[in-house]
């Protein structure tokens, strides 16, 4: 091309004097030098913009824009053009390069979050600068290269555009691979089970529901990184939670590889969490696994060696001072507050399923009244609990009254009032009426001459209950004689608190650990979930967890949660190196504080990406440390990232699928996922049975009910598979010894509620529906301190239980039968009785005029039962927490004008359902009956609880009025 040189005519000043236009640069003239600009540099069309000064030239280049003053009005525009002209070839060239560059980031491979900034660099500039001067661009190249830039433009930013370049990739992807994705399987993958495997984000989430494949995509996708060359065998790595998972993995890997007739061999690939920590400590020491192992695996590791060290440590604990001992005892006990309670539903939920007995063995009704107990016996003061007054003292009162204590061989008793200082009660107890009985009680006892022994809560609350005790008994000549501390020791044993506590304190010592908290850590978590006596319970499970620790450091050794916390040091201290390329964490949900820590590690390797499997509909070991905020708020703790959910099962029915899915997503916490089945049903094919029959034992009856529609089943389905559900293990030992293989039952399973996940039976039978200490939902309170340690953002009652159930019911094939206690009946069970879900009912006892006739009328929840012990009368299913406005446990009888039960209120039993009334024995509260004199014959009135001789029957008679002489014959109430 012929030079042409450009002169700056209208502004001398400009330093720039020409410009020199070749065949492959520019040359821009200056007065000492000669600047050269290839045409390669040059990123876009020069730009010109008019002033009085002359015209400016803007030259972009890959490195900065370079700009020209004072070019003549009359040849600038000719010119630019002529320069322009020029390049134009370079900057297709340039667009084919970027274009290039560009399909290779954004389509070439899965687009991820960590590479969006990258990526739009590669267009970003030339953009930018095509946008700037479109005219020129649209007149200097080619129509195919415009629209490429038109195209560019649209595609930015690519934070809005990355999902359909992302969609492009995979739909190429699934094409090319149709016949892997349709053959790595017995059947084809499904369309979400294939979106799962080609995503390959920064982090990737599948939230796979009951029976929808999770452990197929796991070992495609698995599979599909290798083949398709993404990463060497050794950059991929699979995590399970335990021996079990990982063996299903491995073993399902290798039958579906061969059959799919793939030399992939994923066995080092998959591991679990412990074993990778084990695996990293030896390389960071140098060591083969192998020799590590013989070395450093401590027996601590196994559960019944742990507790063995947890007994002999608890021992030595408690006996090497009195404040070790006395803090013990404290936290062996629900420490409730009943004035944290903020409504008498609040009291009634916070109770449920709690029982108080002291370290003598007496079952008292509070954790005040325990304190009261425990310290009698300390020292030395013998005593009984809620005796009967007028019996006592030989008079009889005219009304019930059982003082709470009585110091045996005096006629000194002790009564506990709930009222703070101003004399105000708990919510739900009406104030004025409780505290003119306290005054009542106060003046009976200086009528009768007894002597009373006051505390109140309010003592309790400023630490004075004991010093109360002691100076009251005192002043009442009662000697305190505190016995040796090996004789409470021995109490502690015989009551099994020493036991339970290796229990408890084993979970505890997990969470700590899980959690990775010690010191005044453990004492600020337990303040703010309110736990009482926080500095006790800090002392004890410090003490433990430093002792554990000595334990296995002195031995330089590890237990299972020592592999993840010092794995994840030598990963935050470089002294190992991750290079993974691709983990993938199966059942992400059940993922612990320790195991996130150490995984976040692991994706500190470059280019490391993240799929986590899992559903949070199955997340029911947080007992054990997993914390589904990790799934539930995935966003939140990593940001963006591909989610695919997995909702079409070919495991269970339609019907199942609505009645589980339906109840678990009431909880806002889950994930909404619409559940798509294979199998299709007209019919409701979760059943619900009642447990009642002849047995009198409630488990027995409810094998009797089992075995009679198992009988059924084999009848129609006799090669069916059965699975027998339980929330406890008792239960499922009691199914597991009725239903042998001796006795005709074949193909029969026997699971606990945790124990079945992962498994499937064609027809399953779900037991322990009632409520009570040992029902479904649990309503025991053993994991408190557990919970208060490994805290969550998931309130919503019974949510843990709840996912249970939804396990529990997915268990089934073909039909779930749950068995319900109507009497005492589950929660769960009331709540599956609404109209929204379609349950098969074959029991009349849940129709809601049965429900309502054994209905508790002073709690939400209560149903009442029969009362172990007591036979013909019945207590609130609910346990301590239901009472009436004045604390009194809420009672009934059977009513004899209907099939309803009435309850016992003040002086007189009304029936829940008839409303009929009658009356009640002033000395027991027991129904007042019709007797005939045996040898005179006339009829009188007496109590219903009368056992002729027997130490505790009651003797109270009245006369019988003549209306009812008329009306009334033996053994017929007296109505009111």
């Amino acid at each position: 091309m012929f030079d042409k040189i450009v002169k700056s005519r209208i502004n001398p000043f400009g330093r720039c004097k020409g410009v020199v236009i070749g065949s492959r640069s520019l040359k821009l003239v200056y007065p000492t030098k000669i600047m050269t600009v290839n045409y390669s540099r040059i990123l876009g069309f020069c730009k010109l913009e008019r002033s009085l000064l002359g015209h400016q030239l803007e030259i972009a280049t890959d490195k900065d824009v370079i700009v020209v003053n004072g070019l003549s009005h009359f040849n600038a525009i000719p010119q630019v053009n002529a320069i322009n002209s020029a390049i134009s070839s370079f900057i297709e060239r340039k667009i084919e390069l970027i274009d290039r560059d560009f399909k290779k980031a954004a389509l070439g491979q899965y687009l991820r979050e960590s590479r969006l900034q990258s990526t739009q660099r590669i267009i970003e500039p030339m953009v930018v600068l095509f946008n700037k001067n479109c005219e020129s661009w649209k007149e200097h190249i080619s129509n195919k290269h415009f629209e490429r830039m038109n195209q560019f433009t649209r595609l930015l930013p690519l934070s809005k555009s990355a999902d359909s370049l992302r969609k492009i990739h995979m739909d190429r992807v699934l094409a090319d691979r149709i016949s892997f994705y349709d053959s790595i399987e017995s059947n084809p993958l499904t369309d979400e089970q294939r979106l799962s495997v080609v995503q390959h984000d920064d982090y990737n989430m599948v939230l796979a529901a009951a029976g929808t494949g999770k452990t197929s995509v796991m070992v495609a996708k698995t599979t599909d990184i290798l083949e398709r060359g993404l990463a060497k065998p050794d950059e991929v790595m699979v995590l399970a939670f335990g021996r079990e998972a990982a063996k299903e993995l491995r073993d399902r890997s290798k039958e579906r590889l061969k059959k799919a007739d793939i030399s992939y061999d994923l066995d080092k690939q998959i591991s679990t969490f412990h074993s990778r920590g084990y695996q990293i400590i030896a390389k960071a020491q140098n060591m083969s696994v192998e020799d590590f192992k013989k070395l450093n695996m401590s027996r601590l590791r196994k559960d019944e060696a742990r507790k063995e060290f947890i007994n002999n440590w608890l021992i030595t604990f408690i006996e090497a001072s009195d404040d070790n001992l006395n803090a013990f005892i404290e936290t062996v006990y629900y420490a409730y507050n009943p004035f944290l309670s903020k409504s008498e539903a609040e009291h009634q939920e916070a109770l449920k399923g709690k029982e108080f007995f002291t370290l003598n063995g007496v079952k008292v009704k509070g954790y005040q009244e325990v304190l009261i107990g425990n310290w009698l016996f300390k020292n030395g003061i013998d005593y009984t609990y809620e005796e009967n007054y007028g019996k006592e003292i030989g008079q009889d009162i005219g009304f019930p009254y059982h003082p709470d204590f009585l110091i045996k061989g005096t006629n000194v008793f002790i009564e506990h009032f709930g009222i703070d200082k101003d004399g105000n009660t708990r919510a739900g107890i009406n104030k004025d009426e409780y505290n003119k009985q306290i005054i009542e009680k106060i003046d009976l006892h200086d009528r009768m001459g007894t002597r009373l022994v006051k505390t109140f809560h309010y003592n309790w609350c400023d630490g004075e209950l004991e010093s109360e005790l002691e100076s009251q008994l005192k002043a009442f000549g009662i000697e305190i004689n505190p016995i040796s501390k090996e004789k409470i020791i021995e109490a502690v044993n015989q009551q099994d608190f020493i036991k339970n506590a290796v229990h408890e304190l084993s979970s505890t010592l997990g969470a700590v650990r899980s959690e990775d908290i010690k010191g005044d850590k453990i004492r600020e978590r337990l303040e703010t979930a309110k736990i009482q006596n926080a500095k006790s319970h800090q002392l004890l499970i410090e003490s433990l967890r430093q002792a554990y620790v000595y334990e296995l450091t002195s031995r330089n050794q590890l237990d299972y949660d020592s592999m993840i916390l010092l794995a994840t040091e030598y990963l935050q201290n470089g002294m190992f190196k991750p290079e993974w390329k691709y983990i993938l964490v199966d059942e992400f949900q059940d993922i612990s504080v320790s195991r996130w820590k150490f995984l976040m590690e692991l994706l500190k390797a470059p280019d490391c990406s993240l799929t986590a499997v899992g559903d949070d509909w199955q997340a029911i070991f947080a007992f054990t440390g997993g914390k589904l905020e990790y799934t539930t708020r995935f966003k939140k703790e990593l940001g963006n990232h591909a989610l695919a959910k997995l909702q079409k099962t070919f495991r269970y029915n339609n019907s199942i699928a609505d009645t589980a899915g339906g109840f678990v997503m009431k909880n806002p916490e889950q994930y909404e996922k619409r559940i798509v089945t294979h199998t299709k049903v007209n019919t409701p094919e979760v059943y619900l049975m009642d447990n009642q029959d002849a047995e009198r034992d409630p488990v027995q009856a409810t094998l009797n009910v089992v075995e009679r529609a198992i009988l059924e089943i084999y009848e129609k389905d006799p090669s069916a598979s059965v699975a027998v559900l339980s929330r406890y293990n008792k239960t499922k030992d009691a199914a597991k010894a009725r239903f042998t293989k001796s006795r005709g039952f074949q193909k029969m399973h026997f699971w606990t509620l945790h124990g079945s996940k992962g498994l499937e039976a064609d027809y399953c039978f779900i037991l322990d529906l009632n409520q009570g200490a040992f029902g479904f939902p649990s309503e025991r309170k053993d994991n408190e301190i557990v919970s208060a340690l490994m805290p969550t953002i998931d309130v919503y009652p019974h949510a843990e239980e709840r996912r249970l159930f939804y396990v529990a019911i997915t268990r089934s094939k073909k039909r779930c039968y749950l068995v319900a206690d109507p009497k005492q009946p589950s929660e769960f069970v009331l709540e599956l009785l609404s109209p929204e879900y379609e349950l098969n009912i074959v029991s009349e006892y849940f129709t809601p005029e049965k429900l309502a006739a054994r209905k508790c009328p002073n709690c939400e929840t209560g149903y009442m039962k029969p009362k172990k012990g007591h036979w013909g009368v019945y207590e609130c299913s609910t346990g301590l927490g239901c009472t009436n406005h004045l604390g009194e446990r809420t009672e009934a009888v059977d009513c004899e004008e209907c099939d309803g039960l009435a309850v016992k209120k003040r002086g007189f039993g009304e029936c829940i359902s008839c409303k009929s009334r009658f009356e009640l024995c002033p000395s027991c509260k027991a129904p007042k009956v019709v007797r005939t004199h045996s040898t005179k014959k006339y009829l009188f009135v007496g109590c219903s609880s009368y056992r002729g001789g027997e130490d505790k029957s009651c003797k109270f008679v009245s006369s019988l009025s003549p209306v009812h002489k008329k009306q009334l014959k033996d053994k017929d109430r007296i109505p009111l």
